[in-house]
């Protein structure tokens, strides 16, 4: 452990040598050349707290944190586009309201402290795997105050796993000797054979289905249509919302008008999606969805994202009769529920 720095710099030396020689970009370097990293950090926490206080009971619901401050009006909002507070007590507060996000902190504080309290009394090598599974534990907690890795499967389950494997020590050592276990039962042995076989089932399943998915992105040899591929996309019970987002934004296959974006916007709401969005609202023609494609435009614009330049490009036109639905302010005050369909 004390080496660790040690390797980390090493490793660091490397691999920025290597991505120098090969003319690759070095992620870390990438990292920290960003500038706005700390004001981007205080411009979601700040927007974030403005959601909490407008829904400080029930929250915006769980996993809506970047459909709902997407859709909310925030002029001062960071240029990226974020699915994630980026701190996991705020995040807690946001998508599930004050009670829970109080009932969720205190438990988990509990669980931390028993934790501590059961790895500093366990001995031997027990207690030793014990503490560093907590430390474990500590690290992912500290950087998810800052980030997001327990928006991650790979980050959260094996920290959930150190917590249960820390929490297991006897909470009694040095009072009296712990019961033995019982004895296995009939049933226990077959038991845990059948979910582990679930288990594998349900993972080599998961990368089929995902691979429905890939084919859209990456065809390869695939001689089927992009819109047959969106359309086997979509039948995936587990990442349709990938093939939605390519129907919305490639408009393959034609006529599905909104359909495409009832499930993907609640995935991950970027520039090239709102354009979609938005032109799909104002081509129904209907004068309330054309109010909420100008909102969705007046939202849009508080990202300052080149990308969507073009999009805005005809604003600068003056004298343009009628102005084109992007330049104009919406005319009734919409609210990000008000695009829940």
């Amino acid at each position: 452990m004390m080496a660790a720095p040690l390797v980390y710099l090493a490793f660091w030396l490397a691999m920025a040598g290597w991505a120098h020689l090969s003319q690759q970009v070095f992620g870390g370097e990438a990292r920290l050349s960003e500038g706005d990293l700390s004001s981007s950090r205080l411009a979601i926490w700040s927007d974030t707290l403005g959601l909490i206080r407008a829904q400080p009971w029930s929250g915006v619901g769980f996993g809506e944190f970047n459909f709902a401050w997407t859709l909310s009006p925030f002029p001062g909002r960071p240029v990226a586009f974020f699915d994630h507070s980026h701190n996991i007590l705020l995040q807690f507060a946001a998508e599930l309201g004050l009670p829970m996000a109080g009932v969720l902190t205190v438990l988990l504080i509990w669980a931390l402290v028993q934790a501590f309290q059961r790895c500093w009394r366990a001995d031997g090598e027990a207690g030793t795997g014990a503490r560093t599974a907590l430390m474990m534990v500590l690290l992912a907690g500290l950087h998810s105050l800052g980030e997001y890795p327990l928006w991650y499967a790979y980050f959260l389950l094996p920290t959930a796993w150190a917590l249960g494997h820390a929490l297991r020590q006897p909470a009694s050592i040095g009072r009296r000797a712990p019961p033995p276990p019982p004895p296995p039962s009939q049933r226990s042995t077959w038991i845990l054979p059948l979910l582990g076989a679930a288990l594998l089932a349900g993972a080599v399943y998961a990368v089929w289905d995902y691979h429905r998915v890939v084919l859209i992105y990456q065809p390869g040899n695939n001689p089927t249509s992009l819109a047959e591929r969106i359309r086997n996309g979509q039948r995936s019970p587990l990442f349709g919302h990938h093939a939605e987002y390519a129907a919305a934004t490639t408009g393959e296959p034609a006529g599905q008008g909104l359909a495409p974006f009832a499930s993907t916007t609640h995935a991950l709401l970027d520039t090239r999606l709102m354009m979609s969005w938005a032109n799909a609202l104002a081509a129904t023609g209907q004068a309330e969805q054309i109010d909420q494609a100008r909102y969705l435009a007046a939202r849009l614009r508080e990202f300052h994202n080149p990308a969507s330049d073009e999009f805005f490009a005809p604003c600068a036109g003056a004298g343009l009769q009628p102005a084109p639905f992007q330049c104009e302010k919406p005319k009734l005050a919409w609210g990000w529920r008000d695009f829940i369909r």
